[in-house]
């Protein structure tokens, strides 16, 4: 979302250079249509069911509309359709109900076979809501929806109110979603515009992500368990005054993988000028585990050179990260003043405690520059030293000092295997969580005392999966 993309065929190259095998060059097989496929396309408009014993298959833009509910059981498999774009959009007043278990979760993945799924197969899942956004309170979704020549029914989002419920999603994967239709406009693998507050989002795996893994634009929802695994372009996004709290999340990016506008962690604005319009992005995050493409076991030339920065927190932005652990990023932390106008300025933000960056740690993130990074002049020494006192930075440290196993991947990439994300006894993150801030005081947060996703419970076991590439997914029911 509002990239500054050069278009060169140089980073082109770079891009398709670096990457080594990443399915682009496999012929996708489309496996054949059973009778235990269900084909779902145009408006759900009546409360409906999808039951685990069949396989959901997307064929273009899927509405639930009208203020119907869809209903998905638990281990239910759905999937989308690569040529018709295949997505699942909940519209206003609408609701998804996808309430998976840890033994069975809810998989939204590609259609095609097992050894040729590839990021931006589908399209990926669409909430709208009715919670407040800075943009207005009728807002078009990106993403190349049809708008059917009802826009207000279909692709709008925003509106006054705050406890707004699009549903529930727990125990659910987004596996090979994030269709990038043009510059600025892209379908992320979670994108939510104008989420309540009464929504539910918990235990959420994006994986390999054609863009985005999680982008929210305004609202308030708030999240805990999101996993952002090998995407694209940014794992957390939030954009036109969102406003929602959340805890422990974790990123994981491939050394290869990166989009030509730059790929963040975190990228944070107000809007895409900077404005100083209401409610700003003030959006909390604590206890998030970022895990940059630098590791202590990369070789340097194969770390895919559109790589940015473990936050940047731009545009008139007042996004705060507390007891987080960011390793192996180009660079750490931008506080990015590069456009700043009358209505103020991202360290202007920082200065006046309204963006708080505190009791973080970065390991390893300093390949292209200083570790925090800033462009105003009469802040940046200020902010630059106060960053410095209020958080960890060791630029000869990487990800394995704190976390157990961190640096296994897919099957498709170097040193295959399962990851353990836990952390490491006796390490810098074992300790040291504070809540004594008010952006963390309230009780959404828990009081754990790691920095950092996790502590000693692996709380992925059971229902995530980071190699799903091997998985037939032809079996109703069989999500493991």
């Amino acid at each position: 979302m509002k990239k500054s993309i050069l278009l060169l065929a140089l980073s082109a190259i770079i891009l398709a250079t670096s990457c080594s095998k990443t399915n682009s060059t496999i012929d996708p097989v489309v496996p054949p249509v059973t009778s235990s496929t269900v084909e779902v396309s145009g408006d759900i408009a009546t409360s409906t069911t999808w039951k685990a014993d069949k396989i959901y298959l997307l064929k273009g833009f899927v509405y639930v509309t009208n203020g119907a509910v869809l209903t998905v059981e638990p281990g239910t498999i759905i999937k989308g359709e690569k040529a018709s774009k295949g997505t699942l959009v909940v519209t206003r007043g609408a609701k998804l109900m996808a309430v998976g278990t840890a033994d069975k979760p809810i998989v939204f993945t590609s259609s095609f076979a097992a050894g040729t799924r590839s990021a931006g197969d589908w399209g990926g899942i669409i909430l709208l809501g009715k919670a407040p956004v800075n943009q207005g309170d009728n807002v078009g979704i990106e993403g190349g929806l049809d708008a059917k020549g009802d826009a207000a029914k279909y692709i709008q989002y925003g509106g006054s109110v705050a406890d707004d419920n699009s549903g529930t999603l727990k125990y659910v994967r987004i596996e090979y979603a994030g269709i990038p239709f043009s510059p600025d406009n892209e379908i992320n693998g979670l994108t939510m515009g104008g989420v309540g507050s009464g929504t539910t989002l918990d235990y959420i795996e994006v994986y390999r992500s054609g863009d985005d893994s999680f982008e929210w634009f305004g609202g308030n929802v708030n999240a805990k368990h999101l996993l952002a695994i090998g995407g694209l372009d940014d794992d957390f996004d939030t954009d036109f005054g969102y406003s929602g709290k959340v805890q422990f999340g974790l990123s994981q990016r491939y050394p290869t993988i990166a989009d030509v506008s730059g790929s963040n962690a975190f990228e944070s604005d107000n809007d895409g000028s900077g404005s100083d319009k209401t409610p700003q992005t003030s959006a909390v995050f604590s206890n998030m585990t970022l895990l940059g493409p630098i590791s202590s076991l990369t070789v340097p030339s194969n770390v895919n050179a559109n790589y940015q920065h473990g936050a940047q927190i731009r545009r008139n932005s007042a996004l705060s990260i507390l007891n987080s652990v960011f390793a192996g990023f180009a660079e750490g932390i931008y506080i990015d003043d590069s456009k700043v106008t009358t209505a103020g300025s991202t360290s202007t933000n920082y200065t006046a405690g309204r963006l708080v960056f505190a009791n973080n740690i970065v390991y390893g993130s300093n390949k292209k520059g200083n570790e925090v990074k800033g462009d105003n002049p009469a802040q940046k020494a200020i902010f630059e030293t106060t960053l410095r006192a209020n958080n960890v930075f060791d630029a000869a440290l990487y990800a394995d000092a704190l976390i157990t196993d961190p640096f296994k991947f897919s099957s498709d990439f170097a040193r295959p295997g399962t990851p353990n994300f836990t952390v490491k006894a006796g390490s810098a993150a074992e300790t040291g969580a504070l809540f004594t801030n008010a952006k963390v005081t309230n009780a959404f947060f828990d009081k754990v005392s790691y920095r950092g996703a996790f502590g000693a419970t692996d709380w992925t076991a059971g229902w995530a999966n980071f190699d799903p590439q091997v998985l037939p997914y032809t079996t109703p029911g069989a999500v493991k």
